[in-house]
């Protein structure tokens, strides 16, 4: 039954998706509208036997049971998929550079989903997917995909690029950060910031 719910709730989703399209369409703003959805979470209400039989196997709980989907359409445009690996933080800078937005790379944790750098899924833990494995922050084991052989100085790296991420993020928090960037010390406080490595 909740697995029932929740397809019933998506369905009500994509019925009121057509119903915006078709208001768009009848404004003629639908080829000047950008959409993007993107899941925040996984399904909160269901239990692990019920998340199992809503993707149709067994989860694993640790890194798959997050993967989801990232929806960026605009009608008239070709569609495109993209398999490379990203996470939230990478939606602001992707869509930034697709419609031409002037800002600073370096305020920003995310990558643009269309750019050559390499593809990094950060969690609340530490823990961390790339393109060559994943890494278990509480196990601190890093499984590398199939075929691919890393040294421990990868590893290292690699954790060493999200703690920074980590700190650099709770210090734009803590110290308003952006209010600074966007105030009158705009200059100053962009020429500040030191690169993440």
């Amino acid at each position: 039954l909740q697995v029932k719910s929740y397809y019933a709730c998506n369905i009500e989703l994509d019925k009121a998706l057509e119903y915006l399209l078709q208001r768009f369409n009848e404004a003629g703003i639908a080829e000047n509208t950008v959409i993007a959805i993107s899941p925040d979470h996984y399904p909160y209400g269901l239990n692990d036997e019920q998340m199992d039989e809503l993707s149709g196997k067994t989860l694993e709980k640790t890194f798959e049971l997050y993967k989801g989907v990232f929806l960026l359409y605009c009608q008239g445009q070709k569609p495109v998929t993209v398999d490379k690996l990203s996470c939230s933080m990478d939606i602001i800078p992707t869509l930034s550079n697709l419609f031409g937005l002037d800002y600073d790379s370096r305020l920003l944790m995310g990558y643009d989903i269309f750019s050559d750098t390499p593809g990094l899924v950060v969690f609340a833990n530490y823990s961390w997917v790339s393109d060559k494995g994943t890494f278990n922050a509480k196990t601190q084991i890093f499984t590398p995909n199939l075929g691919i052989t890393v040294d421990e100085d990868y590893v290292k790296t690699m954790s060493k690029l999200v703690s920074r991420k980590f700190i650099y993020s709770t210090k734009i928090l803590d110290h308003d950060y952006y209010r600074i960037v966007f105030g009158a010390d705009k200059t100053s406080a962009v020429d500040s910031v030191p690169p993440i490595q």
